[in-house]
C-alpha cells in the first residue's frame, strides 16, 4: 500500500475512536475558578482598606493630641529630655544677648568696676562715662585706667597690628601685653586680647590721674597680672 494511503487509513481510525471533549464540565470548571480568584481579590481588596483606615484613624488619633490608652500623643513623640528637670533647667538657660561694634562705655565700665580687687575706691573722672575711664585709688594716689570693648566685623587688621608676632593660646584666644617706661608722660600698661568669635578687649593703665601729666606713682595700682586677670574675665562675654 502507498505510503499516502497508509496516512489516510491511520487518520480515519484515530478520527472514529476520538471522543469530544465534555464542554459542559470544562465551562462549570472554569465558572468555579473565576469565582474562587474574585473571592481572593475581594479579600485582598478588604485587608487592605482596613490597614489604611487603621492609619487614618491612628493619625487622627495623634492629631487630636490623645493615644489609645488615654495618653497624650505628645509625650510620646516628644524627647523625653524635654520634660525631665535637666531639660528643663537647659531650656531656660538663654545665653546672653552678643554685639557687634563698639559696647557703650557706661555698659564696659559697669564690668570693669565689678572686676576691681577689693579695697580700692573709684570715681568717674571728667567725661569719664562717655570715654570709658574711671580713676581708682589705694590710698596713696589716683591712677587712670580706661576700658574698650568691641566686637568688630572684621579683626583682620587688629589681628596684623596688634596682635603681630602673637601666639594664640590653646582655645585661640591672642592676648598681648606691653608696658611703656616712665618719660614725659605718665608710665602705662596695656593688655589687649582678642577672642576666636572677635570679642576685643583693651584694658590701659596708667601710673597718674590723667594721661597728660608726668607719673604720680612709681608702682601701678594694678600689677600686671591683675590687670590681665581682669581683661581675660569671662564676664565681658
Amino acid at each position: 500500500m502507498p505510503i499516502e494511503e497508509d496516512f489516510t487509513e491511520a487518520l480515519r481510525t484515530t478520527l472514529q475512536t476520538f471522543e469530544p471533549p465534555n464542554t459542559h464540565s470544562l465551562l462549570r470548571g472554569g465558572v468555579r475558578s473565576g469565582r474562587r480568584r474574585r473571592r481572593r481579590r475581594a479579600l485582598a481588596l478588604g485587608a487592605s482598606g482596613a490597614a489604611v483606615l487603621a492609619l487614618v484613624g491612628f493619625g487622627a488619633t495623634i492629631a487630636s493630641g490623645q493615644l489609645p490608652g488615654g495618653r497624650p500623643a505628645d509625650q510620646t513623640l516628644t524627647d523625653p529630655a524635654a520634660s525631665s528637670p535637666t531639660g528643663s533647667a537647659t531650656a531656660s538657660t538663654t545665653p546672653k544677648p552678643t554685639f557687634i561694634g563698639t559696647l557703650p562705655p557706661d555698659r564696659a565700665l559697669a564690668t570693669l568696676t565689678g572686676l576691681l580687687p577689693t579695697g580700692l575706691s573709684h570715681s568717674s573722672p571728667p567725661g569719664g562715662e562717655r570715654s570709658g575711664q574711671l580713676w581708682v585709688d589705694d590710698g596713696h594716689g589716683k591712677s587712670l585706667l580706661e576700658i574698650h570693648v568691641s566686637r568688630p566685623t572684621s579683626t583682620a587688621a587688629i589681628r596684623s597690628h596688634v596682635f603681630a608676632g602673637t601666639t594664640p593660646s590653646a582655645d585661640g584666644t591672642l592676648i598681648r601685653t606691653t608696658q611703656s617706661p616712665p618719660g614725659p608722660g605718665p608710665g602705662h600698661q596695656t593688655v589687649n586680647v582678642l577672642h576666636p568669635d572677635g570679642l576685643h578687649i583693651t584694658l590701659m593703665e596708667w601710673q597718674a590721674p590723667d594721661q597728660n601729666t608726668p607719673s604720680t606713682r612709681t608702682t601701678p595700682i594694678l600689677s600686671p597680672a591683675q590687670l590681665r586677670s581682669i581683661a581675660i574675665s569671662s564676664r565681658w562675654r
